[in-house]
């Protein structure tokens, strides 16, 4: 089957706690990169993260799904809405990015946000605005955003410049959010990095419009996914995902021990 609909599917069992067919999906020696787990080696590891999962994200479903698929890889684009330790609802970004072999997944890195975030008029505008663009080719795509990445990882700012819409926006849920050229270069420029290494360009999943692109200084280490919208042939809006603990952020802002249990309320 195309390796889109591996990833669909994955995407159907998780929405429906279909654990054993989380784990069929995925193959024996997966490696899995979570914001909310140590790395896993094996298909029965990430079958039992996905299960822990719902004890700390209550009716766990993937909505507002975008994909992108590029050779090997697919790039999916989601909001989780899901219930918390007190049973109140929330909503959380994640970008789930996985390579596919024979049908199964091989590798697969989930990225998040921090919880119910809120966007300023500007951001709202320039996301309307991208998701209502139909779209170009996914090789212009790959090639503007490959061309912004390399620019600004080699920290050439006026030339990284030429390739943003006068209106962008940075969505980094961690460090803030900013709309314009130079508010948008200067928090990048801003975001703390490790005292040793330097970013490197691991990935770039294109679209006709979207493009998933991920930067690490370990390569065995993933830590930034954006997912990236070009409108015109700039880019637009710019949304940072997090590896969460590579970053120093505990993700566990929830325990199963403190959850106000359902239970039926029997007459005495």
């Amino acid at each position: 089957m195309p390796n889109s609909d591996v990833v669909e599917a994955l995407v159907t069992a998780i929405n429906y706690d279909r654990f054993e067919d989380i784990q069929a999906l995925h193959a024996p020696g997966v490696v899995f990169h979570s914001f909310r787990s140590p790395m896993l080696r094996d298909s029965v590891a990430v079958r039992d993260f996905h299960h822990e999962l719902l004890e700390r994200y209550a009716d766990c479903t993937y909505t507002e799904v975008e994909a992108v698929e590029d050779g090997g890889a697919v790039a999916v684009r989601a909001t989780i809405e899901a219930k918390g330790y007190d049973w109140r609802a929330f909503q959380q970004r994640v970008l789930d990015i996985s390579r596919v072999e024979d049908d199964l997944i091989v590798d697969r890195r989930l990225y998040g946000m921090m919880r119910d975030i809120e966007l300023d008029k500007p951001a709202l505008a320039a996301t309307d605005a991208a998701n209502a663009f139909r779209g170009g080719s996914p090789r212009s795509t790959r090639r503007l955003v490959r061309g912004l990445y390399e620019k600004l990882i080699a920290s050439e700012r006026d030339e990284a410049a030429e390739s943003l819409d006068e209106k962008v926006t940075l969505i980094d849920s961690v460090y803030g959010i900013v709309s314009g050229v130079d508010a948008v270069l200067d928090l990048l420029e801003a975001t703390p990095r490790p005292a040793f290494g330097y970013p490197r360009l691991t990935a770039v999943v294109a679209g006709e419009k979207d493009a998933a692109v991920e930067i690490a200084i370990d390569p065995a280490r993933p830590r930034i996914a954006d997912w990236v919208r070009v409108v015109e042939g700039k880019v637009l809006v710019i949304e940072r995902h997090w590896m969460l603990r590579e970053i120093g952020i505990n993700p566990f802002v929830e325990y199963a021990r403190d959850r106000h249990r359902r239970q039926v309320i029997l007459p005495k």
